[in-house]
């Protein structure tokens, strides 16, 4: 067996890296895994070295020559000790990590740059995903930069405000009749058909786990520990695994002997992984997504292992499964914005409410370390934050104001 190969994290099977999404001898879900001896060197060389990219880390990301890396400099964002908020809950150790300084304004960014990476070194002749709005803007600009025909799948109902990004990077926008579990399925068919990888960013993908998974590296790393908690935005789940498998390899290469508790947070109106947390079995589909945190609301129709895998997670770390109604969620954006001076989207504002939600249930203690995950760029849904029928004051001289 090769020293990194796929996995199949239902039935255990091993297999050679290739473009596949999911295990060819069951349908589960298949994550890279790597030899731990093989773990171990790579983490002895990563130890003091300096790093400005995602890629700094790539000793431990699937191997891939130098001329098939598409990347912009993703990663590396910045760890924000919290300056108003924390004080305000009584909290010492409240940071931010702040993915929204990504190259297209969020974390997407990593799992695409890994997928469509590897897309380049199996020779695959395109891409294809499903987006509501992040992942399209990212593939539109990795599978630009990466000269590879790109198709971005999107829900009938998706604005074109939230795919514009995607547009004008070049990617091909192609409007499917449904919810995301449709364009979802429309993409799983156009890979299959046409030989594409699928970087879709739900697990179909063992790729863009690993790019996700060093947002963890980066944490540990930053902050000289691993934190108590962190707390993560959670649509299909692939980053709140892919921040849990590395600190497991963190264990593994002997650095740590902790995992940091893992909050998967919802919106009240699509949480089928959370509830499923909460009331202690398997992972339900939600049939009527509704919330303002519009990148975090995955039905998750039709692919419910992804939510069961994210639940086992979260189990794993002794963590939690959160909801928050829209109205924390946007109250929790606007604090972010005008006390700490970081606007994001609504799904990323999540982590703040259940923050807050944390605090007030006692599972928060003054001394903890807790990080909260911060996706996307508030710019991506801007008119969010807009109260329902705001006027905006017109004057002709400034005396009008008195």
């Amino acid at each position: 067996m090769e020293q990194v190969y796929f996995i199949c994290h239902t039935c255990g099977e091993s297999f050679p890296m290739g473009k596949e999404s999911l295990c060819p001898k069951c349908g589960s879900i298949l994550t890279v895994a790597y030899e731990r001896e093989y773990l171990r060197e790579a983490g002895r060389a990563l130890k003091g070295e300096g790093k400005e990219s995602m890629w700094d880390y790539q000793r431990v990301l699937p191997p891939v020559k130098r001329e098939n890396i598409v990347t912009f400099q993703e990663g590396c964002t910045k760890i924000k000790k919290s300056r108003v908020l924390g004080e305000e809950l009584g909290l010492d150790g409240l940071f931010f990590k702040d993915e929204t300084t990504n190259p297209t304004g969020s974390f997407k960014d990593r799992s695409v740059s890994v997928c469509v990476s590897m897309a380049k070194e199996f020779g695959c002749p395109g891409i294809v995903v499903s987006s509501s709005g992040n992942g399209g803007a990212s593939t539109g600009a990795y599978g630009t930069k990466g000269e590879i025909d790109t198709i971005i799948f999107v829900p009938e109902t998706t604005p074109v405000g939230k795919v514009a990004q995607a547009i004008a990077y070049g990617g091909k926008v192609i409007k499917v009749r449904g919810n995301f579990s449709c364009s979802y399925r429309a993409a799983v068919q156009m890979a299959q058909q046409k030989g594409y990888m699928n970087v879709t960013t739900t697990f179909l993908s063992p790729f863009g786990l690993e790019g996700y998974k060093i947002i963890g590296y980066e944490i540990f790393d930053q902050m000289g520990e691993v934190p108590d908690y962190i707390v993560i935005p959670v649509g299909a789940g692939p980053v709140l695994y892919g921040i849990y498998k590395s600190f497991a390899e963190l264990m593994d290469m002997g650095y740590t002997e902790k995992l940091p508790r893992l909050v998967c947070v919802q919106a009240k109106g699509c949480a089928p992984i959370s509830e499923a947390w909460q009331e202690n079995r398997k992972v339900i589909g939600c049939k009527n997504p509704r919330s303002v945190a519009s990148a975090i609301s995955d039905p998750l129709l039709g692919y419910e292992q992804d939510g069961d895998i994210t639940v086992e997670a979260i189990r794993k770390t002794c963590g939690y499964g959160l909801t928050a109604e829209d109205s924390e969620i946007l109250e929790a954006g606007r604090a972010l914005a005008q006390k700490e001076g970081i606007f994001v989207e609504p799904s990323s504002a999540a982590t703040m409410a259940a923050v807050r939600q944390m605090k007030e249930q006692g599972i928060l203690k003054p001394g903890d370390t807790c990080v909260c995950l911060l996706t996307g760029h508030g710019l991506k849904d801007s008119s969010a934050y807009i109260p329902e029928g705001l006027e905006i004051p017109v004057i002709n001289t400034i005396e009008e104001l008195s």
